[in-house]
């Protein structure tokens, strides 16, 4: 009896409430989203009769043919504005309201009379993309505003996307159409005014060529510019000399990529016919180097260290190349890149530390340092967009300069980040660093971020008058050295209260880096990638990150800068160079720094033999942006006082029964960028 009561009882209340049911009685998940939200009062429901909606006890006929959606809190607009208007509206198959305050998606269901099913397929859609919306923070739009997003992506912002993409994004690598938002470091209100001067840089005088030609290939820029240009050695005698080092040693390193023997060749016997015409070109006549496969030289590949991209000839000739072939130094080889910049894999292996060749070299700039390191060349061109140069460079145990952001033009050079980007140096030491600077330097009339910045004389720096502060994690070797020789030296901390560095340089790096490798990424090449978890992790990631929540990390670096410039209140400091914190805000912020090599230690499990093999010890000289000669003075006064910079590695001699293995035992984890 008690059932028979129960169940009338329910069959009443199904009776009674059975308009609102109509919604819920539905044989989709679409139709029970709606259900879900009128129930939990997200949505509200509203007939032909609108005076009575807020009202529990209304209740719509069966027969009502048509039914509002919209949220519960717009309610208080819609009696008048929805009696005003008798004309329905059909958008994208959905019935509106043209004058509702939430007209341009306020969906209608259609109601059959008959059977009471309807098919509310745009709250399936809305439910689907807040579930997208939720990768972009940006959940918080009713299911209304949602489907309007919907309807204007589709409409407005996709045709823009794709007719943008066909004009500028069909090409890898950002060499052309470069964006004209420009990012300068420069401090000072007013803009540096004039044409930069020349670096009088000092002569080797008395050097005399060495019998050894190992002794040859460890001597400074310097030191072999004087000898070719007093005759002792001719270029064409040095680059073979190089050229052999170079075949001799890149099956163990793997450092080179390509080979540019022909060119080579004739680019020093061009060096040698001027000098004997008494034509002499500066401190880089005749000199052999090598260049990062990031920067374009005709008729040789620029592979950019990529599988896919391995047997790409660009037919441009990279500003940088052009600045040191007009200053006559000879180019030799291309050298290895990590696989689109980034780290020290690429599509022919993965290069070696010469001074532990169980480990590697880091990257992404890994062939000029390990070249350098190893007396291959006597200096090399790298790159930096977030440690490319400093890390090598430190794991290598070389001297190498990071400039100021916009020092060296990029014409010709694969990007990853217009406002990072940046070429610098590997060399012998900081004085060679100060030479190659002044000769690649200056306002490339093709790359808008680039500037002729009136560097002072790095050789003319009067290093007593200047304040230097040093971090807790600096090399108190270097701090003394530098008291010793006048300079004032003061504890030193960078205060800054942006906790969002790392974050903010991933988010400008990497989506700086998918718009240059948009076409990489959609057609599916970067499943080709040599290390899937690195650039192909990195780039989907970046791939939803708004263009709102990009501009946000760019006003967030504008913090960064405001502060640090404030804080900035000695003339350089010193501290580790590949503190990765330390890294991203040197490249965000746009500070020089310069990497020196500050001595060594032995390295973890030796052989019981023992070994030569060491692991390398170096600090990093910061300066403020347009302040490279700052750094540099100190480095070269520094290295006037020691010989670390000078010291060999190993790369002959190991030690007793300590041979150089097929493949590394220790291998040394790809370097991840942190958030």
């Amino acid at each position: 009896m008690g059932m028979k009561i129960f169940s009338v009882f329910f069959f009443a209340l199904l009776f009674l409430a059975s308009p609102f049911l109509q919604v819920a009685r539905c044989q989709s998940e679409a139709e029970a989203d709606v259900a879900e939200a009128v129930e939990r009062g997200d949505l509200g429901i509203v007939g032909e009769d609108v005076q009575d909606f807020g009202d529990p006890n209304y209740s719509s006929a069966p027969e009502v043919k048509t039914v509002c959606v919209f949220p519960k809190n717009s309610a208080k607009y819609l009696p008048s504005q929805f009696q005003a208007q008798q004309e329905l509206t059909d958008i994208n198959k959905s019935t509106i309201l043209p004058t509702c305050p939430c007209r341009r998606a306020a969906t209608l269901l259609e109601m059959d009379s008959k059977n009471g099913n309807e098919c509310p397929k745009n709250i399936t859609e809305a439910s689907q993309i807040r579930h997208g919306l939720t990768l972009l923070d940006a959940d918080f739009f009713n299911d209304i505003k949602v489907l309007e997003i919907a309807k204007g992506a589709k409409e407005f912002n996709i045709p823009i996307i794709r007719t943008n993409r066909k004009l500028v994004a069909s090409i890898n690598g950002g060499l052309h159409n470069p964006s004209p938002l420009v990012f300068n470091p420069e401090w000072s209100k007013e803009q540096s005014q004039g044409k930069a001067s020349r670096f009088n840089h000092p002569s080797a005088s008395g050097i005399q060529r060495p019998i050894n030609e190992e002794d040859i290939a460890f001597m400074s820029v310097l030191e072999l510019g004087e000898l070719i240009k007093k005759k002792q050695i001719t270029s064409e005698e040095l680059t073979g000399i190089f050229l052999k080092r170079l075949r001799r040693y890149n099956p163990v390193l793997e450092s080179v990529v390509t080979y540019t023997e022909d060119l080579a060749y004739q680019q020093a016997k061009e060096a040698d016919k001027l000098l004997s015409q008494g034509v002499h070109l500066g401190p880089l006549h005749g000199i052999p180097y090598g260049l990062k496969d990031i920067i374009s030289v005709p008729l040789y590949k620029t592979t950019w260290g990529s599988t896919t991209f391995k047997n790409q000839v660009l037919n441009i000739e990279a500003w940088v190349y052009k600045r040191l072939k007009s200053a006559g130094a000879v180019l030799v080889a291309k050298l290895v890149t990590g696989s689109l910049a980034y780290d020290d894999i690429w599509f022919g292996g993965r290069t070696r530390n010469p001074w532990n060749i169980e480990e590697f070299s880091t990257g992404s700039s890994a062939g000029p340092a390990a070249c350098t390191s190893a007396g291959m060349i006597p200096f090399a061109i790298g790159s930096e967009t977030a440690g490319s140069i400093t890390y090598p460079a430190s794991r290598c145990g070389v001297t190498a300069l990071r400039p100021t952001f916009g020092s060296v033009g990029r014409t010709g050079v694969m990007s990853l980040s217009e406002s990072l980007d940046k070429l610098g140096p590997f060399c012998r030491n900081a004085a060679d660093c100060a030479v190659i600077l002044d000769a690649i330097r200056g306002k490339d009339p093709d790359d808008l971020s680039s500037r002729d910045i009136p560097f002072g004389d790095p050789f003319s720096v009067d290093i007593t008058k200047l304040t230097v502060g040093y971090l807790d994690d600096a090399d108190m070797e270097v701090v003394h050295v530098l008291e010793s020789k006048g300079v004032k030296v003061v504890p030193f901390k960078l205060n800054y209260t942006v906790d969002s560095v790392q974050g903010i340089l991933n988010f400008t790096m990497d989506v700086d880096m998918l718009a240059h490798f948009d076409e990489w990424q959609r057609s599916g090449k970067d499943d080709d990638y040599e290390a899937q978890d690195q650039w192909p992790v990195e780039l989907r990631l970046a791939r939803v990150v708004s263009a709102v929540d990009y501009l946000q990390a760019q006003r967030a670096r504008g913090k960064l800068i405001q502060e640090v410039k404030e804080n900035f209140n000695v003339d350089a400091f010193i501290g580790n160079a590949t503190d990765w914190e330390r890294v991203c805000i040197g490249n965000l912020v746009g500070l020089p720094v310069i990497v020196v090599p500050t001595g060594f230690k032995n390295i973890p499990n030796p052989p019981p033999t023992g070994t030569r093999r060491r692991t390398t010890v170096n600090t990093g000289i910061y300066a403020p942006p347009n302040h490279d000669h700052i750094a540099l003075a100190l480095a070269m006064a520094y290295q006037s006082a020691t010989n670390h910079h000078k010291q060999r590695p190993p790369i002959d001699d190991l030690g007793p029964n300590d041979t150089i293995p097929n493949h590394p035992t220790v291998p040394t984890p790809p370097r991840r960028l942190h958030m």
